[in-house]
């Protein structure tokens, strides 16, 4: 079973390709599987260190639990372990979560990403809890905190670190999605069981607050290729800041994802659909129409969202031609 140091490099948090015309609300069988496999195969290819399906950008909420089976089951056929998929399995209620679990571990997920009950507001109590029952329920599936304060109601405190670090031991690795404020206070009384894996755009200040202690981190974009976040990864676990740092200023300095003056304000309305129009318009992968219900986009976001698709397509394609022999 995993555990905590074999978390290594750059997660891509990938889309569910969805078939054109499957987008619908009658649609029972909408994931595009060859798409689906291709992209598996060019990922790992890559160099990238994991896999998490199905989460917010993976439309979890809008796939049939038939369709997040079968797509798993792709992504595991094709991997063949060679990196870890860690499965969205995210639900209402613990009973739901667990029989989620059970069914993704019987087609091949090394483990579980797992946000708190979305329902009602979780205390600290019940969100240790929550974590240390599904540990007891699949005790054989690790599990992947998804600690997303936009969504999961909660600030994650250390506190909360501190609980799961003695009372759920399955939870292995979390996508930090609450910033890194209390990052160095978290490692101090979890890193010695959970891989923190800060997102992708506090890679470098993670890194620089509390050096190679950054094992992995998480990222969308990298599902419209993964190269400079896997060359910034590298930069990290060799400690070459400099190195690091130039990668950084490469990415950074691309178009924006969204506008910047309306971001803050409506991105928890529209992150769906923006990160499938700006990973069609990179051209890696085919990821297809936004499911129901998370189909409305603004014109002005997707064109937004195409210019940042194309940029980072012309980075790719610059750290490609650096990693090729001279």
């Amino acid at each position: 079973m995993l555990t905590a140091s074999d978390l290594r490099g750059l997660t891509v948090m990938v889309p569910t390709p969805c078939k054109e015309g499957a987008d619908g609300w009658d649609a029972v069988d909408s994931v595009d599987l060859e798409e689906a496999a291709r992209m598996t195969e060019q990922l790992i290819s890559a160099g990238i260190g994991a896999i998490a399906a199905c989460g917010t950008t993976g439309e979890c909420a809008a796939l049939l639990w038939e369709e997040k089976r079968d797509f798993i089951d792709t992504l595991a056929q094709v991997n063949r372990k060679r990196v870890p998929i860690f499965a969205g399995a995210t639900a209402l209620g613990t009973k739901e979560v667990v029989r989620q679990m059970r069914g993704l571990r019987e087609v091949g997920a090394d483990g579980a990403f797992v946000g708190l009950p979305l329902w009602q507001t979780p205390t600290l109590e019940n969100s240790v809890q929550w974590y240390a029952d599904l540990g007891e329920a699949v005790p054989d599936l690790p599990i992947m905190v998804y600690a997303n304060a936009m969504f999961f109601k909660s600030t994650f405190p250390t506190v909360f670190w501190e609980g799961i670090a003695r009372k759920a031991p399955t939870v292995i690795t979390a996508k930090v999605s609450y910033g890194i404020e209390h990052l160095r206070e978290d490692l101090e009384v979890a890193g010695h069981r959970v891989t923190f894996q800060p997102g992708q755009r506090e890679i470098l200040p993670a890194y620089q607050m509390v050096g190679t202690r950054i094992t992995a981190a998480w990222s969308t974009s990298a599902a419209m290729g993964p190269e400079p976040l896997v060359a910034l990864m590298d930069a990290i676990r060799r400690d070459d800041a400099r190195r690091a740092e130039q990668i950084w200023e490469d990415i950074t300095s691309l178009p924006p994802q969204s506008l910047p003056g309306e971001h803050a304000l409506h991105f928890p309305e529209y992150n769906a659909q923006l990160n499938r129009a700006f990973t069609n318009a990179a051209g890696y992968i085919n990821a297809g129409p936004t499911r129901a219900p998370y189909r409305d986009l603004p014109e002005r976001w997707q064109r937004q969202a195409v210019v940042h698709g194309q940029a980072w397509a012309a980075l790719r394609a610059k750290y490609i031609r650096a990693g090729r022999p001279a």
